[in-house]
């Protein structure tokens, strides 16, 4: 979730529906509300102090993030993430990233701005930073459909990054941080001149990464914040 703007240090709250959103993504992610446990508007409303409407509202947003599943009979429970889903996150996620770098174009003071992202990024995912590392991810892909030229590559590309950035929160993947630091390096050492490279970088990387994580446990075993 992007920063709230400051002005002169000043932070406006949140709106009751964000407040809401952060309440109960914190609950999903620290497995206050449990994989599988059924979304009731009532419940929640009550147990929160708010009315139906910002529940609503915050679960389509946990929806549209992966957090919460819509079922039948218009049902909602938490996203269960199992190991084969969470491969399958980032097996996806890989085929958009390295779509929009087969695709950079534009000058090379762009291209280098792009490089810089990548850095940033790399960079925050070494220190741990889990806030910083998205964050700056969101920044280098913005920067990279803006530079591949494609919008409906773009706007494709949304909801899969948003659900897998989503649920993969749920991972713990600190032990894979460090093979994300030495992919994005080198693909920000490809960008400026070596688009092409950099994709193909991109493609070994997050295939190497979905075969890394199947060692961390079956592939049917739920995976538990």
């Amino acid at each position: 979730m992007s920063e709230m703007p400051r002005y002169n240090g000043f932070v406006p709250p949140p709106t009751r529906g964000e407040a809401v959103v952060r309440r109960l993504r914190e609950e999903i992610l620290h497995g206050i509300l449990p994989p599988g446990a059924p979304i009731r508007d009532a419940e929640l409303a009550e147990r929160l102090g708010v009315s139906i409407t910002p529940i609503r509202e915050s679960v389509a947003v946990l929806i549209s993030e992966g957090l919460v599943e819509a079922l039948p009979n218009k049902r909602r429970s938490v996203v269960v993430l199992t190991q084969k889903r969470a491969q399958e996150l980032m097996d996806v996620l890989g085929v958009v990233v390295s779509a929009g770098l087969e695709r950079v174009d534009g000058p090379p003071a762009k291209r280098r701005s792009l490089a810089k992202a990548c850095r940033e990024f790399a960079t925050a995912a070494g220190a741990s930073d889990a806030a910083k590392s998205e964050q700056t991810f969101r920044r280098f892909l913005e920067q990279l459909y803006a530079l591949a030229g494609n919008d409906e590559l773009s706007r494709a590309s949304e909801a899969v990054i948003r659900r897998a950035l989503g649920m993969i929160r749920l991972y713990p993947s600190d032990h894979l941080m460090p093979m994300w630091v030495e992919a994005f390096n080198d693909i920000a050492g490809l960008i400026v001149e070596e688009p092409a490279a950099a994709a193909s970088r991109a493609r070994s990387f997050f295939a190497t990464l979905v075969t890394a994580m199947g060692a961390d446990r079956e592939s049917t075993a739920v995976v538990r914040p």
